[in-house]
């Protein structure tokens, strides 16, 4: 069996730079900038050395664009979240049983990983993170909140190095 390590799953997340879009509530991109990058300065789980938002790709919910590319960004997420579990099950877990036997390392790293996905733990594989809700989803609460109030919500994009 090859050797394999957490962080070597493939050739993405050997980048340096990091995208994400965020979705923030706020009164409008710098009042949700700054919520943004205190989340970051507070979060333990993930350091970056310099993150860049980017208000040019940044968009309000009052933007026609923003429901396609909130879709969009939440397809990324369930597409990587896809990929871990079908890795994981090419490592041979196939159903919950095989969890009572699983060996610590690159199997349970994998484990840790998709349920980063499923508790709401950013990570830097994360595409998508929903600020508001500490999700990689939007609840349909959610969107009927941001239906009710579009002015309040923003998806920023962001780059990220370590």
């Amino acid at each position: 069996m090859p050797f394999n390590d957490i962080l070597d799953r493939h050739l993405d997340i050997k980048k340096t730079i990091y995208h994400h879009e965020l979705l923030v509530r706020g009164s409008g991109f710098d009042p949700s900038k700054k919520k943004v990058l205190l989340f970051f300065q507070k979060y333990q789980l993930v350091r970056y050395s310099e993150i860049t938002i980017n208000e040019g790709t940044s968009v309000s919910a009052t933007n026609p664009k923003f429901l396609g590319r909130l879709e969009k960004a939440i397809r990324a997420n369930r597409r990587i979240l896809r990929g871990l579990i079908k890795e994981l099950q090419v490592e041979g877990v196939m159903n919950l049983d095989d969890l009572n036997a699983l060996p610590q390392g690159y199997k349970t790293k994998m484990l840790h990983v998709i349920t980063h996905f499923l508790d709401g733990f950013f990570g830097i594989d994360t595409y998508f993170y929903n600020l508001v809700e500490d999700s990689h989803w939007v609840s349909e609460e959610m969107r009927r909140r941001i239906a009710e109030n579009p002015s309040d919500f923003w998806l920023l994009s962001l780059d990220a190095r370590i």
